[in-house]
């Protein structure tokens, strides 16, 4: 049974009360919650009222409000903060698994001259890979200006843009350690590094992605 446009506004006024913001997880969880009312309509031949209240409170658990781990005043609905959580555990991961690929490849390297040249190239791959990151997330910022829509894509990359410009005292910062030990945690540094210029750049155009197939303009 087909769900009529003001039953569609309904659930989607609901989800606006319940704190589901981000348009992404708002479509997903509104297409969920209008199929599985049509399924139990068809089956049950309940009116919409009736279905709509069973269905929302299956609901119930994910929309309960969940503190933001880096905050200590941002709640989001637990479904969103899922989300949320599972995008950094990802990026961890992959820094995680990219840091430890440098540090073996830099084990490889036996001289100390050789080491240090090794860190330079490190640095400056990453001041180059810093810079373009930099012009590519002000277009992009630019470009989500004019965009009507609000992702959990967008609100990451805004909260990552804030803290790009304190990336650049470590890049132009022309110390290196000179003892082993500094110099595996400098290299797994610069490897956390690539993965969240590369975040940045992945939650831009994601959005990008979702707002020229959604219907805001």
């Amino acid at each position: 049974m087909q769900l009529t446009a003001e039953q569609i506004e309904c659930i989607d006024q609901t989800l606006n009360e319940k704190g589901i913001k981000f348009d992404d997880i708002k479509l997903e969880v509104l297409d969920h919650i209008a199929s599985e009312i049509e399924n139990e309509m068809e089956v049950t031949n309940n009116e919409f009222p009736v279905v709509y209240n069973q269905v929302l409170n299956k609901w119930g658990e994910d929309f309960k409000l969940t503190r933001d781990f880096f905050s200590l005043q941002s709640t989001y609905p637990k479904l969103v903060h899922s989300k949320l959580k599972n995008q950094f555990k990802r990026e961890v991961i992959i820094s995680v698994v990219l840091s430890i690929i440098l540090i073996i490849i830099f084990q490889l390297v036996d001289n100390t001259k050789e080491k240090l040249e090794f860190i330079r190239l490190m640095k400056d791959f990453l001041f180059y890979a810093f810079c373009t990151t930099g012009a590519l997330a002000l277009l992009t910022k630019f470009w989500n200006l004019k965009s009507k829509a609000t992702t959990t894509y967008k609100h990451l990359f805004d909260s990552r843009f804030t803290v790009l410009i304190i990336c650049l005292s470590f890049i132009i910062n022309p110390n290196i350690p000179h003892d082993l030990r500094n110099q595996n945690l400098f290299v797994a540094t610069i490897g956390c590094f690539f993965v969240f210029l590369f975040s940045i750049l992945y939650l831009g155009v994601k959005h990008l992605q979702f707002q020229r197939k959604l219907p805001i303009q």
